[in-house]
C-alpha cells in the first residue's frame, strides 16, 4: 500500500508505537511524514466560537467573531480539526477540485469517530447540481462516509453564482442565502441539537446560513463541525 499523497509505499510492520499513533485515527492512509504536515487545532488555542487558532483570551470570541454576534444571534460555535495550512490547502485542491475521490480516506476515519461520539444528527453542507456533475461528488459526504446524515438541505434553484472558493472575503460575506429546506426531511431535526458540517470555516457565511434555515425548522441547538479553520 502507497502513501495517498506521495506515494511512499508504507511499513506493514506494525508497532505499539503505531497502533497508539496517528495511524490509529487515519488507518494507516498516509504515511508520518505527510499526517504531521496537518496542525491539529485541539494542540492550540482555539476561538470557542469559530474554531480558529488565537493567541489571546480563550474566553474571548476573535475578531470574526465579535462582528458575527451583531447578525447572527442563534447560539452557534465551530469545531475544527485542523489548521487550514499549506498542507492542508494542497490536500483541498487535490481532493475537491481536481476531483482524487480517494483522498477522503485520508480524514474519514477520525471524522467519523468525532461524529459518532457528538451522538447528535448530522447535516452536511450540500453543493449546488452543476458542481455535482463537474465533481461527481459532494467533498462533505465523501469526508462523512459511514455517516447517515439528515437530508434536509438542498442548494435553492435559480441563477447560479460562483462558487465559494472563487470569491473574495468580502464577496462570501455578503452572499445571499444560498441553501433551502426539504420540508418532509426537516420534521427530523426538530428539537434536537444538530450538528451542520462543512470542509472548510473560512468566513463562517456558509455554514452560518445553513444554520439559520435549521433553526428556523426547528432545531434546539445548532453546532459546527469543520475539517479545518
Amino acid at each position: 500500500m502507497t502513501c495517498l499523497l506521495c506515494q511512499t509505499v508504507l511499513s506493514s510492520e506494525l508497532t505499539l508505537p503505531k497502533i497508539f499513533s496517528f495511524q490509529r485515527l487515519n488507518n494507516s492512509k498516509v504515511c508520518r511524514k505527510c499526517f504531521n504536515r496537518f496542525v491539529k487545532l485541539s494542540d492550540m488555542k482555539t476561538c470557542r466560537y469559530c474554531g480558529r487558532r488565537i493567541f489571546g483570551n480563550l474566553n474571548d470570541p476573535c475578531q470574526d467573531c465579535i462582528k458575527w454576534q451583531h447578525y447572527f444571534k442563534k447560539p452557534f460555535a465551530n469545531r475544527a480539526l485542523f489548521e487550514y495550512n499549506d498542507a492542508m490547502r494542497a490536500y483541498m485542491k487535490q481532493y475537491k477540485f481536481l476531483g482524487d475521490y480517494r483522498l477522503r480516506n485520508v480524514f474519514n476515519r477520525l471524522i467519523v469517530s468525532e461524529l459518532k461520539a457528538m451522538r447528535c444528527p448530522v447535516v452536511v453542507i450540500p453543493v449546488n447540481e452543476s458542481t455535482l456533475q463537474e465533481r461527481g461528488f459532494n467533498q462533505v459526504l465523501g469526508l462523512c462516509e459511514g455517516i447517515q446524515p439528515v437530508n434536509c438541505l438542498r442548494t435553492r434553484q435559480g441563477k447560479k453564482e460562483s462558487r465559494q472558493s472563487e470569491k473574495n472575503r468580502l464577496q462570501r460575506l455578503n452572499v445571499n442565502q444560498p441553501f433551502e429546506l426539504i420540508d418532509h426531511e426537516s420534521e427530523l431535526i426538530r428539537e434536537k441539537t444538530i450538528v451542520v458540517v462543512d470542509d472548510v470555516y473560512t468566513t463562517g457565511t456558509t455554514i452560518r446560513h445553513a444554520a439559520g434555515l435549521l433553526y428556523r425548522a426547528g432545531a434546539r441547538c445548532v453546532k459546527g463541525f469543520t475539517l479545518a479553520r
